[in-house]
């Protein structure tokens, strides 16, 4: 066992060392094996159709690729970006989606934006529920909206009768 410097700080380190004691600089790469090496992106695609989208539609990796932009788009679209009737994905586009950013008519997400119901950190809907919601009944930390928790005390039951629980 010899000592080496560090390339970084020029500390002595022993050559078996995988990183530097003194500042963390990595010294060894750790041996990877090749399979995850040679990552490749997946795409599956369902040979049933529906109105000329596969009924199933997944797209694992990058939505930007050489070839081009390549959103998952079906009728069940599951990938970055997700494009269909049930979208789920990074970005999700179509009726229901779910995603870190949900554009749709039922919308789940970090961001989400909803023609009827918004569910998320940051809610624009119709019905928005959320840190921050805006909508025309809107509950939330921060609720901007025709009806609210503030200016609507009704709007508990109101929400309590649309989802049938509590």
């Amino acid at each position: 066992m010899a000592l080496v410097n560090c390339p970084e700080c020029q500390h002595r380190v022993s050559d078996s060392a995988v990183t530097c004691p003194s500042c963390g600089h990595p010294l060894k790469m750790h041996a990877v094996p090749p399979q995850f090496l040679a990552w490749r992106p997946f795409e599956y695609k369902s040979k049933a159709t529906l109105f000329g989208l596969p009924l199933v539609h997944i797209v694992s990796g990058p939505a930007w690729t050489l070839a081009g932009f390549k959103p998952a788009k079906g009728i069940i679209a599951v990938g970055p970006v997700a494009i269909g009737v049930l979208a789920l994905g990074g970005v999700g586009l179509g009726g229901i989606c779910l995603g870190g950013i949900g554009l749709g008519i039922i919308s789940l997400g970090g961001l989400a934006v909803g023609l009827i119901l918004a569910l998320g950190g940051g809610a624009l809907g119709y019905i928005a529920v959320g840190g921050l919601a805006v909508g025309v009944y809107s509950v939330g930390g921060l609720s901007i909206g025709v009806h609210t928790i503030y200016n609507d005390p009704e709007i508990l039951e109101k929400i309590q009768r649309f989802f049938g629980f509590f």
